[in-house]
């Protein structure tokens, strides 16, 4: 079976992606005062018509994690006790009348599951969206003041743009500028990162309930003993890795996350 497939930082990194958007007008203005491109009047305004855009699909994908995060949480509450009773079921009395009940509830969570991967592709979806444009418009802006100090250090080739066949001189604001560049591609990467993992995980839970459900919907009263006996540890070996997974991530991450 597969290792565990998120860690604390996934969902760290997915709250700090949220907060990342919300100020997303902040991180702007920010990065222009670097460059000596707001005017002090114009301090804790945000304006930058060429991202109202940008700003505006941030703000759209902003409530994306906030929201999931608090269903996931509710959903490994839920599915914690149906997989304790199925488990328990298939080792006793597979026909049992609870069964029923307990398959509705297993495709119910199945189903949850996949809406946070869903979820989870709509906050790539976002930040692929949003964060890329605010890089470029960085690059840009940091090319451009280089170029009003003159310290741009042209190179020699024709076949590509000015702006990728150039060097940049030292200096504190340029240098601050372009450290700020590399941690919003460091914020993007992670972005990227824990929203596939942590879909991944949804994706992976889906699956183990899914294979549960097919296995217990195959049973057959007047199966021979030991091919039932067969289906049953089939059934319970993709529910009990289910549970290992909600186990782990209960008491690991989800507690002590929010």
């Amino acid at each position: 079976m597969t290792t565990h497939l998120i860690e604390y930082d996934d969902v760290g990194y997915l709250g700090f992606n949220i907060g990342y958007l919300e100020k997303l007008p902040q991180y702007i203005e920010a990065f222009k005062i670097k460059l000596d491109l707001v005017p002090q009047s114009e301090y804790g305004k945000y304006r930058e018509p060429a991202m109202d855009s940008v700003v505006a699909t941030a703000r759209q994908g902003s409530p994306l994690w906030r929201t999931s995060a608090t269903q996931i949480r509710s959903i490994h509450q839920d599915i914690k006790k149906t997989l304790t009773e199925v488990i328990a079921l298939l080792n006793s009395n597979p026909f049992d009348s609870r069964i029923r009940q307990l398959t509705d509830d297993l495709s119910r969570h199945e189903q949850a599951f996949k809406r946070q991967q869903a979820e989870c592709d709509r906050i790539i979806e976002c930040a692929t969206q949003t964060i890329p444009r605010f890089m470029d418009f960085m690059n840009v802006r940091t090319y451009e003041y280089a170029k009003r100090k003159g310290l741009v250090i042209r190179g020699t080739s024709n076949h590509v743009p000015e702006t990728l066949n150039s060097a940049l001189k030292d200096e504190s604001s340029l240098a601050s500028a372009r450290s700020s560049l590399e941690w919003h591609r460091r914020a993007y990467n992670t972005a990227l990162l824990s929203a596939a993992n942590m879909g991944a995980y949804c994706s992976r839970l889906a699956g183990l309930l899914n294979g549960t459900i097919r296995e217990i919907q195959a049973l057959k009263a007047n199966q021979p003993p030991r091919r039932m006996k067969v289906s049953c540890h089939a059934a319970a070996s993709s529910a009990r890795e289910a549970q290992r997974l909600v186990d782990y991530t209960f008491a690991h991450i989800l507690r002590f996350s929010f």
